[in-house]
């Protein structure tokens, strides 16, 4: 069963109206309002796609753009982070790969 968590439609009007001045974006928004950033996109999308919202925007590809650096930038970091983990957690396998790069770089060397 999906849990749907219901907000007043008031703070979703206050959030649509500031989002519809052009001077903020999704994470701004978010913070000022203790939301998360995906609850502020998903209502603002919705109502961009039922035309409730006129925001004009300069360049549409641009703000798609910047979320595809937003996920690939989260994508770095969780690989970064579960590097991290599994050195910590399993450091047996560091050692394992470090013999094997020595390996390999002495067999080059004799050829």
């Amino acid at each position: 069963m999906l849990f749907v968590s219901h907000y007043p439609i008031d703070l979703k009007l206050k959030v649509l109206s500031e989002y519809e001045q052009g001077t903020c974006g999704y994470k701004y928004l978010a913070r000022k309002y203790g939301l998360t950033r995906d609850i502020v996109r998903h209502w603002v999308l919705s109502a961009k796609s039922k035309g409730m919202l006129q925001v004009m925007d300069s360049e549409p590809e641009d703000s798609e753009e910047k979320d595809i650096e937003y996920y690939k930038a989260e994508a770095a970091y969780w690989k970064a982070y579960a590097k991290k983990i599994e050195q910590i957690k399993f450091p047996e396998n560091k050692k394992k790969q470090q013999s094997k790069q020595s390996r390999n770089c002495s067999r080059e060397d004799s050829k």
